[in-house]
């Protein structure tokens, strides 16, 4: 009998609840440890079976090397997030131990959507992951803009839950299942894809796009982002994501393959939309947490281009792109979250003038990453995007990759304009001194990872291309 994890990680959840209320000293500190250690052991049951397939709960989830691929990613993603909680200087307002419960229950949320293999499973993993995330977006009770950024969040995912239920009926209407499996066949069957259907697969595709901030459905991210405690915009920036396109691939690839042709040109207009926006939105942004979410938006867009093909190549390269992408992000919020002046946390951009004066490690590093994101070579970010504009290329979507380099060009602007910044502008008045040595190898650490990916890019190849097999397996 297959050990789920998600069943692990909601029992462990439930018992650090109970046990929570009882740890007086830095109780958020032991309760935090705790969740470290879940998240480690919940990896380990992932890991050993990562080549097993099956379909479980009477055809509600499905396990596969996919699946478990994208999990392992997330929860690399979430014991490194935790990590950062655990050693940085967190405001007051965020030492309490329901942060790390609250934090597990958003990642079994995630780890539940990868698996997902019904849209009714689908609808309850995605409200698990989003009632968690509205909590901790307005988890600073004290803070305004925490709190109102909570606000806009929930308006928007309630909007998106709608969104998504309204496209769900209507293709229970028509196929009498919500089971991919049974959708899969239903299509397989038709000779001429009812008009309806279409509409009900463009309204699930809004919902999910509203999760990946794909514009234009990104209005909620920039605000969210600045509002949210940083801690939690590293959240938001990274595993959400990965979760959110394990299930767009999995919807599409699967039940609605054979009407690639009309999904396709949907998702056209949302990678070309999130790269122009993604790009020029972010030319005009003073605070660096506006920037990142202009930043991930223009991302998101890139990562939809490679999805377009519908093949196994191009799921293989967004496989590829979501690790570069999400050390890429680690690291640069992980610079954010010990940004700080007077013991005070700054985010805006002219606070960088000089690093480079005062602690060039981190500066060197911080510069690296930003190369990287931009796309620079021989970076792990030129390797991604590189990987992705091949693909179009070759399935003849050439006005795609030439967008594609334009928005491209104009996004390596802003990184540059950051490096600048670091390097060359004096400094209005210095930051503090960054103490914490965990976040100093940390820092080098993603810096490292992301200058040295060019000497090995065949072992990601090989290994999303062996996790990409079971999902065309299915078909």
């Amino acid at each position: 009998m297959i050990i789920i994890p998600e069943i692990f990680l909601a029992i462990c959840s439930v018992v650090l609840l109970f046990v929570s209320p009882f740890l007086k000293d830095e109780g958020y500190l032991k309760i935090g440890v705790l969740t470290l250690i879940v998240i480690f052991l919940a990896q380990f049951f992932i890991l050993k079976d990562i080549f097993y397939s099956q379909i479980i709960f009477n055809g509600f989830f499905i396990v596969d090397s996919f699946g478990s691929f994208l999990k392992s990613l997330i929860l690399i993603g979430a014991g490194l997030i935790i990590y950062f909680y655990l050693t940085i200087n967190n405001s007051q307002s965020l030492r309490r131990p329901e942060f790390s419960i609250i934090f597990l229950i958003a990642v079994v949320g995630m780890l539940l959507m990868i698996s997902s293999n019904d849209l009714l499973s689908l609808f309850m993993s995605m409200e698990l992951q989003s009632l968690s995330l509205y909590i901790l977006v307005s988890f600073s009770r004290d803070d305004f803009i925490s709190s109102e950024a909570g606000v806009k969040y929930f308006i928007i995912g309630s909007l998106s839950t709608c969104i998504f239920l309204f496209g769900t009926s209507l293709i229970y209407g028509l196929v009498g299942s919500t089971s991919f499996n049974e959708i899969s066949l239903f299509m397989s069957e038709l000779y001429s894809t009812p008009t309806m259907l279409i509409v009900g697969l463009i309204f699930i595709l809004v919902s999910l796009s509203l999760k990946i901030s794909a514009a234009p459905f990104h209005m909620w991210t920039p605000d969210v982002y600045q509002g949210a405690p940083s801690i939690v915009t590293t959240l938001l920036s990274t595993l959400p994501k990965i979760a959110a396109f394990g299930v767009l691939i999995r919807i599409l690839v699967y039940p609605f393959g054979e009407i690639i042709v009309d999904w396709g040109k949907i998702l056209i207009i949302l990678s070309i939309t999130s790269m122009l926006i993604g790009s020029l939105g972010a030319l005009l942004q003073t605070d660096l947490k506006r920037l990142m979410a202009y930043s991930t938006i223009n991302h998101v867009g890139f990562i939809l281009m490679a999805l377009i093909p519908g093949s196994e190549d191009g799921i293989t390269s967004i496989c590829i792109y979501l690790i570069f992408y999400i050390t890429m992000n680690l690291g640069v919020f992980l610079f954010i979250l010990n940004m700080q002046r007077d013991q005070v946390n700054v985010t805006s951009i002219k606070d960088l003038s000089g690093l480079y004066r005062s602690q060039p490690l981190i500066a060197g590093c911080l510069a690296i990453i930003l190369f990287s994101m931009a796309g620079i070579p021989p970076m792990a970010g030129f390797i991604g995007k590189l990987i992705i504009l091949n693909i179009i290329i070759d399935n003849n979507l050439f006005y795609l990759a030439i967008i594609a380099v334009l928005t491209s060009v104009i996004a390596a602007f802003y990184y540059i304009r950051l490096i600048k910044s670091i390097f060359f502008n004096e400094p209005i008045e210095e930051l503090d001194n960054i103490n914490n040595n965990n976040s100093k190898y940390m820092l080098c650490g993603f810096a490292l990872f992301n200058l040295t990916v060019v000497f090995y890019p065949q072992f990601f190849l090989n290994l999303c291309a062996s996790v990409t097999l079971s999902l065309f397996s299915v078909k």
